[in-house]
């Protein structure tokens, strides 16, 4: 054996038991699904981004104020939330002085922000609608969901608008303003929406006929959940007091995506071209006759003229969306026994999945449900971001 091939044999055996063997730690395998859903550490940070982007210039701060605004609607802090989602209405709208009326900082700001999506816009009036709800504010309530149509006339096809619309018109005993919106829920192609519409309206029917009040031994309980995610989308089963099952809300409910529709996707894709082959020519153009005149500065010069005339490439792309817009909304309207302490939530993604459950008492000291309008409103938002889990 060659005496550089021992040499390093010996090396590497000495090198073997001299070294004790390395002992791996393994992490604690994570719950398979989350036992509880928390917003406050989110609406903590985005209180601060909210203030930290505006500082900054960062044209988007409008997308944080939302975010603010919606986890803040999730966490109970509703008169934070609707604060946040008027501002950025305001902003949106251009109204300065307005929404400086409700944050300070506002006021110096005179530059052009990011502009909503009307979907996004759409969206900020029914969080604003769904505060005045919760605060017990119908006529106010009724006002934003009504701005959405407008800027929206298909909005009066989305079961979430005919829902709350009816509900606001029934708790004001407008039967028929109810029975409009409870009867354009009853034709909605999803059965599980046209079935909600039929049931409300042999109750309104019955209200208004006989004049029969809601049994004393009842409460009404309403169950509206936001999957932000793709992969928080699935079916959600309710139960009283963590065991009685009452009912499933289905897993494709209310879509309100906030991406472009398909026209203005091609709108979008039309302008894009265009301003790119202007900005070729452009650059082509006085590449040539810059290149003559400056020799070897010249096509430099003629990218820089490009860009402060049509605006940097990357600069034009409007890549940025508020996140935590929902990409599914489902909700129930359920009659519940007036004795009911807790109410639990479980849910599941599209493979039939568990993926977590949370518990909302109704009444005390640590009731997470809102109470208003003479109706129980659980509220959950589904973000990976709000899950907990117990090991």
């Amino acid at each position: 054996m060659p005496r550089s091939l021992s040499v390093l044999l010996i090396l590497l055996a000495l090198l073997f038991f001299n070294c004790p063997p390395s002992t791996s730690t393994v992490p604690p395998a994570r719950p398979r699904y989350f036992s509880n859903l928390v917003y406050e550490p989110a609406i903590t940070r985005y209180k601060s981004t909210v203030e930290k982007k505006f500082q900054e210039k960062d044209l988007s701060y409008i997308l944080s104020l939302l975010s603010y605004g919606i986890t803040s609607f999730y966490g109970g802090s509703i008169a934070d939330a609707k604060k946040a989602f008027m501002a950025a209405y305001r902003v949106d709208a251009g109204d300065r002085p307005g929404a400086a009326k409700l944050y300070d900082w506002l006021v110096v700001d005179s530059r052009t922000v990011y502009k909503l999506k009307k979907r996004e816009r759409e969206l900020v009036h029914l969080y604003l609608g769904l505060c005045y709800l919760l605060e017990d504010n119908i006529p106010e309530a009724l006002v934003e969901f009504k701005k959405l149509r407008q800027f929206d006339q298909d909005a009066s096809k989305l079961p979430v608008v005919n829902f709350y619309m009816g509900l606001g018109f029934e708790k004001q005993k407008k039967w028929d303003d109810a029975l409009i919106e409870y009867r354009a829920l009853k034709e909605m192609p999803h059965s599980y929406f046209a079935e909600l519409g039929a049931s409300l309206i042999r109750q309104i029917e019955l209200q208004r006929d006989s004049g029969l009040a809601p049994q004393p031994d009842s409460v009404e309980l309403i169950v509206h959940i936001d999957h932000q995610t793709a992969t928080s989308i699935g079916r959600a089963e309710v139960y009283l007091d963590a065991n009685q099952f009452v009912a499933t809300l289905p897993e494709n409910g209310d879509s309100f995506n906030v991406q472009l529709t398909a026209l203005e996707a091609n709108r979008r894709a039309m302008q894009q071209a265009s301003a790119k082959a202007a900005r070729l020519g452009l650059r082509l153009l006085g590449g040539l006759l810059l290149e003559r005149a400056l020799p070897g500065a010249g096509r430099e010069l003629a990218d820089d003229i490009a860009d402060i005339t049509l605006g940097k490439e990357e600069e034009n792309k409007d890549t940025r969306a508020w996140g935590y817009a929902p990409l599914n909304i489902t909700f129930a309207r359920l009659k519940i026994p007036a004795t009911t302490e807790a109410v639990r939530l479980v849910f599941y993604n599209r493979a039939g999945a568990m993926q977590g459950f949370c518990d909302y008492p109704l009444q005390g000291k640590n009731a997470r449900a809102k109470f208003a309008a003479g109706t129980f409103f659980i509220i959950a938002g589904l973000a990976e971001e709000f899950y907990v889990y117990q090991n």
